[in-house]
């Protein structure tokens, strides 16, 4: 069987979905496998598919081997084949494309053919065009509608046209993961053999991969165990082009059926444990939380600077306003009297705009410009080292109470300050809860302030933080030991079992 390079991955096409796209070095010993459907997974660069990547490694250590199942590279905007060599011994990846259904097509098609007879009529007028074929004033219409809407606030209203057009492209974008899960759920069926694999396990969203899993564990008869990065049916926001009741209803019932073959369904944050086991307390017992953790990795040094800097990393969208935490800094400014050499808020990142409005002009409005820096992205060693010389780091408010910010995970490891902005009762506040970080309100300005000036005030004096990672429970590690210990009371057959050892050394299990 050819074994591709990792740089032949990302240019690989017409793909024997048979054959693996990657395979790791074998192990010095055969060892029990587990069958992973992942749509994240290496060479995929998204951030899901950082979560099986970490895993991978603790799996091995426990004595466990990997084949996953996850999206094929030829059909990814970007990829990050060097990745894949990270992966431990004897771990195969197969990939499986994601093909547009007919209705994508045309939806593609017809867009194009619109945006181009907008684009002539536009420039018969005279109006400048912008990049999507939007006129300026008709893509500020489209920044004024929500780009995400309240689950709650989601039900059939037929007098507005959206209400039809937002079922359509639900039906349409749950075909699509389902047809992609069907393709996944062949090849994992091609993939699993019951003498050489010990369980079954799923990762999303998206979530089509739970109902691959579950339905290839029926077939072989092997323990299920479902992971969910984020909340299926009680996600708390949707994208405003399927935000739809017929969505929220699929989905639920997905969930259901998927959550009845589980042995094991995991959380990653203890609110969402708290939410999905009340909405299904006959599975109470099976729902634990793993969260992502942070690595144990080499770091820059924190670095001790007379300036107060303020970090932030990251991505402002949805919820992630800056506007009350510049207004906060303002407060302090004024009352301290202070300049851009005393303190400064530094962002890095895809933080440009907030609903498209300049965060320089946000700034510029709450009277603090010369004290706000915004600049691009950074590859990772660039971004560690930002991250490393600031004496705080901010988290701002996101739309899920369930769900926890990566961030706060990775600034943990650095001797800065943390103000997170969140609500009393979300992940992120149950979380951070006594663990030194400040934790605020996303609108209370006035403690925003309280916390500003008193990390400030003893920057001045010369006291600097401690980082958070010293709490060992926060680390990846230690949530991957609650999640394999789990998997392995719910196997028959645990790494350290020599006979059935022997059978697997016995046994090929090439697919193609």
């Amino acid at each position: 069987m050819t074994k591709p390079g990792v740089d032949e991955v990302s240019s690989a096409t017409a793909p024997n979905l048979l054959a693996p796209i990657f395979e790791a070095p074998p192990a010095k010993t055969a060892q029990p496998r587990l069958l992973l459907i992942s749509y994240h997974f290496p060479p995929g660069q998204s951030v899901g598919a950082l979560r099986w990547q970490k895993l991978s490694l603790f799996a091995a250590e426990r004595g466990w081997q990997l084949d996953v199942v996850t999206a094929h590279p030829s059909g990814l905007k970007a990829t990050d084949p060097a990745r894949l060599l990270e992966l431990p011994p004897g771990t195969r990846v197969f990939g499986v494309p994601l093909v547009l259904s007919l209705q994508e097509r045309l939806d593609n098609w017809l867009s194009d053919i619109f945006g181009l007879l907008k684009e002539v009529r536009s420039k018969r007028k005279g109006i400048t065009v912008t990049p999507d074929g939007a006129t300026g004033a008709s893509k500020v219409s489209r920044k004024d509608r929500a780009s995400s809407v309240s689950a709650s606030d989601i039900r059939w209203n037929f007098k507005d046209r959206r209400t039809l057009i937002r079922a359509y492209h639900a039906v349409v974008r749950r075909s699509k993961w389902h047809a992609w899960a069907r393709s996944a759920e062949a090849v994992a069926m091609s993939v699993v053999h019951t003498t050489v694999h010990s369980a079954v396990i799923s990762c999303g969203p998206p979530h089509g991969a739970h109902v691959a899993a579950s339905r290839v564990s029926i077939a072989r008869n092997l323990p299920f165990i479902m992971d969910m990065r984020d909340p299926w049916s009680l996600i708390e926001r949707l994208p405003e082009d399927i935000a739809s009741p017929l969505w929220l209803g699929s989905t639920k019932r997905d969930e259901r059926r998927a959550l009845a073959r589980a042995s094991i369904v995991v959380c990653n944050t203890e609110s969402a444990r708290r939410a999905l086991a009340a909405a299904y307390p006959t599975s109470r017992a099976s729902i634990i939380t793993v969260m992502n953790g942070y690595d144990e990795e080499v770091l820059p040094s924190s670095r001790r600077d007379s300036r107060f800097t303020i970090g932030y990393a990251g991505s402002i969208y949805i919820d992630r306003d800056p506007r009350m935490l510049f207004r906060a800094a303002a407060q302090v400014i004024r009352d301290l009297r202070l300049s851009p050499m005393d303190i400064g808020l530094d962002f890095i990142g895809n933080v440009e705009e907030y609903e498209g409005i300049p965060v320089s002009q946000i700034a510029n409005e709450e009277g603090i410009a010369p004290f706000v820096t915004v600049g691009p992205s950074r590859l990772r060693p660039a971004m560690l080292d930002f991250l490393a010389g600031a004496a705080m780091l901010v988290s701002l408010p996101q739309d899920s109470d369930l769900a926890i910010p990566s961030k706060v995970f990775e600034y943990m490891q650095f001797d800065a300050w943390l103000l997170v902005l969140a609500d009393k009762g979300s992940a992120t506040e149950l979380l951070l809860r006594g663990s030194g970080a400040d934790v605020v309100g996303p609108r209370d300005v006035d403690g925003l302030a309280t916390v500003l000036r008193s990390r400030y005030e003893q920057h001045a004096r010369g006291i600097r933080a401690e980082k958070l990672s010293r709490d060992g429970r926060f680390s990846r590690r230690g949530q991957a030991k609650i999640l394999f210990d789990a998997l392995e009371e719910a196997v028959a057959v645990r790494p350290d079992d020599a006979a059935t050892l022997d059978q697997r050394r016995t046994l090929s299990y090439r697919s193609s």
